[in-house]
């Protein structure tokens, strides 16, 4: 079929020409239709009789054969870029009839809720903003793979069914049939085989790497993510921050990027700490943010190890990082381990931590060390690392690298605050995929096959999970909200953008040694007598931190206002459903869920909650 794209109409005029898209918008004058078609390139007006449109509606899939016209001088449209010329329709055929969406596609959509637009994520990719997105990304990563192949890089991929490694996070795990009780794990990143490649030769690689953690979800995370994974061998740490920072330069300023600061600012971990209070800083004026300016800088010089919970020593990046060269002998005596420095480099622009990397530990006796200090007994080293120890033997360059977040870069790019906006199909913040109802039971057949017998299935996960699926059970409609950690009603309210009134307070109470939960409007506060004389209680106080942690495993101020999630009793204050909707914290400082009282109350009803027909609060 010999098709003309849009843009491709603007150096047609007078030809006839075939053209494939989709109906944006229809405009009716009369006798005479104006269509607006939509394909890959862009948008072009189309003008036809009433009497070939017939029944076309937005979205149908169709055929326009016309010539190409140019448009009177005032009726050009300069908002498009084929607004000079436009389409005189001599046959209209109707390929594919849309039904009715389930959502506007012609808006930015970010007020439709989140759950709606992952479930039709194929109408909600149609929106321009997206398909800008999804473009822009693909550039990115196309002019990352343009510097790399320039400076002799090769592109080699690497395995996604591997072994478990220490990356920090919890890895997704694949059952092997053939070996029935063994598992493979989904790499959470390529270090080792890009370290192995190192050992084998390849002195600069790179890949566009997908890599899988199982994580808890943010708005700028997710289980999958994309990075351009890059190792190179006989460098230094001032090496590899000089290639990659040309690399940056070269993908941002294709997009005409203002970054002002060259070459980037270097800063010491203790030196952004001391500045800033954090290693992810934003050098940024009040005015270069209205501008849109990127300022990028590197922060150096981080402590190699850090004490976890529990008081052990544990790495703060990576354990196959090399120290600094004045600690090699701290760490193979295994001393003053607090002062040991890494060579690990950090790469933050705006706020955000977009790559990061290190010099790795070329010599077996400095990564076993690292392997002793954090714990492994000398058989779980040869267990788990023992590949890497032997493979470190047979003559290895000195070698690093580094990884950037394809989408931290997107969304710097396009001004994005939340990773779904610059993912193709990404996961709902409760970890169900894009379209495809996963995670799902499979048949028993396919868990014999594997040798699988599931047991404590129903296990509960954690409480914005159990939120989740409690809403789900009930077909519920919610709406999502991901912010900033706020610890007060009056912080949530501002940055929900939401009335005070509207929020619900869930509080952990002890009434009589007994733990309780009381949810009353976010705008009032408990009036302890009453509540005492209503209930017949003699003793009533708020619980400790420790005792709220304890009793449901969330922080004091994300409990959620659902009592049987916790296995305790519920009372609500009434007047918390002379809301039309109420919005509370879902067992996270940085989530937030609102839905209908009437929901609510449903939901809540079938907790067999006490609502107190009297009101037990007063203003606050």
């Amino acid at each position: 079929m010999l098709r003309t794209l849009t843009l491709e109409t603007i150096s047609k005029i007078g030809q006839r020409v075939t053209l494939l898209g989709w109906v944006d918008t229809r405009r009716d004058h009369g006798k005479i239709v104006f269509v607006d078609l939509r394909d890959r390139k862009g948008i072009i007006q189309v003008v036809a009789r009433n009497d070939i449109v017939g029944n076309l509606r937005n979205e149908d899939v169709i055929k326009i054969e016309g010539t190409v016209q140019k448009r009177p001088e005032k009726l050009i449209n300069p908002k498009i870029e084929t607004g000079t010329v436009e389409i005189s329709a001599e046959k209209i055929d109707i390929i594919s009839h849309a039904g009715d969406l389930p959502f506007p596609i012609d808006t930015v959509g970010y007020d439709i809720e989140e759950e709606q637009r992952v479930k039709y994520r194929y109408l909600d990719l149609r929106r321009p903003r997206l398909q800008k997105n999804i473009k822009l990304r693909s550039q990115l990563v196309q002019h990352a793979r343009e510097f790399l192949f320039g400076h002799d890089f090769i592109e080699i991929e690497t395995p996604l069914l591997t072994k478990s490694p220490p990356e920090g996070s919890r890895d997704f795990l694949v059952p092997s049939r053939m070996q029935k009780g063994k598992f493979y794990a989904l790499p959470q990143s390529p270090q080792q085989y890009k370290q192995l490649l190192m050992i084998a030769g390849f002195e600069r690689y790179f890949q566009i790497a997908r890599c899988i953690r199982d994580e808890d979800l943010r708005s700028d995370r997710g289980f999958e993510h994309t990075q351009i994974d890059i190792e190179m061998s006989f460098v230094d740490r001032e090496d590899v921050m000089h290639i990659l920072e040309k690399m940056i330069l070269h993908i941002f300023e294709k997009f005409n990027q203002k970054i002002p600061k060259k070459p980037f600012p270097v800063f010491t971990y203790r030196e952004a700490l001391e500045k800033f209070g954090s290693d992810k800083f934003d050098l940024r004026s009040e005015e270069e943010k209205k501008e849109n300016v990127l300022v990028f800088a590197w922060v150096v010089d981080f402590p190699f190890f850090e004490k976890d919970k529990e008081g052990k020593w544990t790495f703060t990046h990576n354990p196959f990082s090399n120290p600094k060269k004045e600690f090699i002998e701290d760490l193979l005596a295994k001393k003053n381990i607090d002062k040991i420095l890494t060579t690990q480099y950090d790469l933050v622009c705006n706020g955000y931590e977009v790559g990061g990397g290190s010099i790795r530990s070329h010599d077996p006796k400095v990564l076993e060390s690292v392997f002793e200090i954090i714990g492994y007994k000398k058989d779980e080293i040869q267990d788990k690392f023992g590949h890497m120890l032997k493979a470190l033997s047979y003559g290895t360059p000195p070698h690093g690298g580094c990884a950037f977040g394809v989408e931290r870069l997107t969304m710097i790019l396009t001004g994005e605050e939340y990773l779904r906006e610059v993912v193709a199909f990404p996961m709902t913040a409760g970890g169900k995929t894009a379209v495809m109802d996963a995670p799902s039971t499979v048949d028993e057949g396919q868990l014999k096959e594997l040798g699988i017998q599931l047991i404590n299935h129903q296990k509960k996960g954690s409480a914005f999970q159990q939120i989740i699926d409690l809403l789900n059970q009930h077909h519920i409609e919610y709406k999502l909200f991901e912010h900033k950690p706020v610890f007060t009603s009056e912080d949530a309210s501002k940055i929900r953008n939401t009335p005070l009134h509207e929020g619900a307070k869930a509080l952990v109470m002890m009434a009589d040694d007994k733990p309780i939960i009381l949810v009353l409007p976010a705008d009032l506060k408990v009036d302890n007598s009453r509540f005492k004389k209503i209930f017949s209680i003699k003793d009533l106080r708020m619980a400790t931190p420790d005792e709220v942690e304890k009793l449901t495993g969330v922080k004091i101020g994300a409990v959620p206002p659902f009592g049987n999630l916790f296995q305790l009793p519920l009372y609500i204050d009434q007047s918390l459903f002379e809301n039309e909707k109420i919005v509370f914290n879902a067992g996270d400082h940085s989530k937030s869920i609102q839905i209908s009282s009437h929901d609510y109350q449903k939901v809540a009803a079938g907790q067999k909650a006490e609502f107190a027909i009297n009101k037990h609060a007063q203003e606050g």
